[in-house]
């Protein structure tokens, strides 16, 4: 009887055992998770290891690869944003690239992206080897960090790493950036939205008892968005319009309000453009004096220098001013293939870029070669053959001037009241960081304003965002290269850009871009990516000008850019295949394109 009763008293205790170790608070049920999605990473690596060794079938591999994204995507959350440093071994690009914190080191290709060019569109069993190393190296990665679960700390920052994820995937992750062959983008954007879920799950206790409400609206957000994904399959036909508005702009809202109700607050270790506190296309949601210096904004400085801008004296002939090349009637360009020099008509080497958000960046001119505005704005006026006059000899020539004197005063109030270059230059940029274009009829639509687009133009962003694939280098919201979900640096890309439209044979434009500036091979003809908010108004594009209308533009990109077109770029960054866009598509893409003009009164 005692025996029994013993055996009795150790199976109850084996069945309750589970939920005494089972994980209590949020932060524990998060490293179980992480934990179990690393074991899970680990095993189907495994198995597509297997595979490539046993020489199995293309559709096996490309099978196994797939199984093998969906627990890294559940992981993403985590490890963008308490292990940044060890993301790009797990899906860095599939091409070498540089950090632009460190322009010095350059990073070879790491993780899922390059496994996935030897998979995709066609496994060739000469890259076998290759591919076991990059798949050995993923692995190896996976168990060190995967065996390591005390690293991860899950903190007071866990809703800001959320709000991060929701980002990346409204900005990245629905648009193939990081799938651009397999197109699993969908699928993958479901398996990181199950694991936001599953966060939001085990913090709803905490939060409903600091008084957040709607937790149970955001919950039944999250399931919408993953049943609309499972409902609406085909990556060139998803609305991402409709998923994007439904369902990631109130999440992101909802959250943004969660945590002021909770106090949480950013990480002010994590840079970023873009606040996190709702949605990213709300109005007030820019960090427009991201990249000053020791500074602030003040009207008297704005005033001196809209002055300024327009001052023909900055220049050595007394008839140029900012404000010849950077029109306000054609968005702060000029409407010339190239910049004129001084003289009125020899040619400068690059096409006139517009100034509106270009407070928003913080790589400037076409090779990224200056970080900050007062810099860039010292040696345009230095350059010789722009403005040919130094800002110190400007100084001198203003010193003269009552007007000045009492706007310099005001903007600059010290005891010494002599206007110097600094200061010149310093007040130009302050107006220039008034131009930020953040309300055009696309920005408006996405506050909640559906009569500000038509059914033309929402076509025309699902293309952008999707078979086009123009979201994978102008990324949404800003349509430049300032990467999600931070948006601190710009990218450069290889387009192939040719010298000519006309030229025959077609030839390469020979502006060596970056490489001028970083002299890696990959950065040949590399230029930053720039903005495409009132690009209507911008024409004639690239950097040289080379063509006249938007619709030459998207046959470029259609053909697969200069690759496509048959010249030598075996750096290229963009896909050298053709998008197949039909004549239609092609329209409707260009019509979204005009929704994103918007010159705010100037």
């Amino acid at each position: 009887m005692k025996k029994k009763t013993a055996l009795i008293a150790l199976l109850t205790a084996c069945i309750f055992l589970p939920s005494f170790l089972a994980p209590s608070t949020p932060a524990e049920k998060i490293k179980a998770y992480y934990s179990g999605q690393f074991i899970q990473l680990a095993e189907k690596l495994e198995t597509l290891q297997l595979s490539i060794q046993n020489d199995s079938s293309e559709p096996i591999l490309q099978k196994h690869f797939a199984a093998a994204r969906l627990p890294y995507k559940k992981l993403e959350l985590f490890i963008e944003y308490y292990f940044d440093l060890d993301a790009p071994q797990f899906n860095g690009l599939a091409t070498a690239f540089v950090e632009e914190e460190d322009p010095a080191a350059s990073h070879t290709p790491q993780g899922f992206q390059p496994i996935e060019t030897m998979l995709y569109p066609h496994y060739n069993q000469q890259n076998k080897n290759n591919l076991l190393q990059y798949t050995h190296q993923l692995l190896t990665l996976t168990k060190g960090l995967g065996n390591n679960t005390a690293l991860f700390k899950p903190d007071e920052y866990m809703p800001d790493a959320v709000m991060e994820e929701l980002y990346r995937i409204l900005a990245l992750g629905i648009t193939g950036f990081d799938s651009p062959q397999a197109l699993q983008s969908l699928p993958e954007a479901k398996a990181s939205l199950e694991s936001i879920r599953f966060v939001l799950e085990a913090y709803t206790g905490a939060m409903t008892s600091a008084g957040v409400k709607e937790t149970g609206e955001a919950l039944r957000l999250l399931n919408g968005a993953i049943e609309y994904i499972n409902a609406h399959p085909g990556f060139n036909r998803f609305n991402r319009m409709a998923f994007i508005t439904g369902f990631l702009n109130p999440l992101c809202s909802w959250l943004g309000k969660a945590n002021r109700q909770m106090g949480n607050t950013g990480n002010p270790a994590r840079y970023t453009l873009i606040k996190k506190t709702g949605s990213l296309f709300d109005a007030a949601g820019l960090f427009t004096g991201a990249y000053t210096r020791d500074d602030s904004s003040t009207s008297a400085k704005i005033a001196l220098g809209k002055k300024l801008f327009y001052e023909p004296l900055l220049s050595a002939n007394g008839k140029r001013a900012c404000s010849g090349c950077h029109q306000p009637a054609k968005a702060f360009t000029d409407g010339l293939p190239k910049a004129l020099q001084l003289n009125g008509h020899d040619i400068l080497p690059r096409n006139t870029p517009t100034l509106w958000n270009a407070a928003l960046q913080k790589n400037l001119f076409y090779d990224s070669r200056q970080r900050f505005l007062d810099r860039l704005i010292i040696e345009v006026m230095g350059n010789e053959k722009e403005m040919n006059d130094s800002a110190g000899k400007a100084a001198a020539t203003l010193a003269g001037r009552k007007d000045y004197i009492t706007l310099y005063r005001a903007a600059y109030p010290y005891p010494d009241t002599t206007i110097t270059a600094a200061h010149i230059a310093n007040a130009i940029g302050w107006y220039v960081r008034t131009l930020t274009s953040y309300n055009a009829r696309f920005d408006k639509y996405m506050r909640g304003d559906t009569q500000k687009m038509n059914a033309e133009e929402i076509n025309g962003f699902n293309l952008f965002m999707g078979k086009a694939k123009c979201a994978t280098c102008h990324y949404v919201p800003l349509f430049n290269g300032s990467k999600p979900p931070d948006y601190y640096y710009q990218e450069s890309e290889v387009i192939g850009v040719p010298a000519g439209r006309a030229t025959h044979p077609v030839a390469l434009d020979d502006d060596p871009g970056r490489y001028a500036i970083l002299p890696y091979d990959f950065l040949q003809h590399a230029f930053k990516t720039p903005t495409l908010r009132n690009i209507a108004l911008t024409a004639p594009y690239m950097h040289n000008g080379v063509f006249k209308t938007l619709e030459e533009v998207v046959e470029f990109y259609n053909k697969g850019g200069g690759a496509g077109l048959g010249l030598q770029v075996p750096n290229q960054t963009l896909p050298s295949t053709s998008l197949g866009l039909s004549g239609r598509e092609k329209k409707q893409l260009i019509a979204f394109l005009y929704t994103l003009t918007d010159v705010n009164g100037q």
